[in-house]
């Protein structure tokens, strides 16, 4: 553990962004399990919103988020 008293703060910090980022995660994978199971109009927007959401926060890379909603609009097309 650090000794200087910004590197303990910054520290603490770390611990609470990997749990906001796990957290915020979790909520991206099970709104697309969600979609996936029964896919409607509606689970396609909570899922969109939160893989957009997880992309403006730097979790997921630009790319996979724009793959991902491909995906998943085209099984809501069929």
């Amino acid at each position: 553990m650090a000794n200087i008293k910004s590197a303990i703060k910054r520290a603490e910090l770390n611990i609470k962004q990997n749990k906001r980022n796990s957290a915020q995660k979790s909520a991206m994978r099970s709104a697309i399990k969600a979609f996936e199971a029964n896919p409607t109009e509606e689970l396609f927007r909570a899922a969109s919103s939160s893989i957009d959401k997880a992309k403006s926060k730097g979790l997921i890379h630009k790319n996979k988020a724009s793959r991902d909603k491909s995906r998943l609009a085209s099984k809501l097309a069929n």
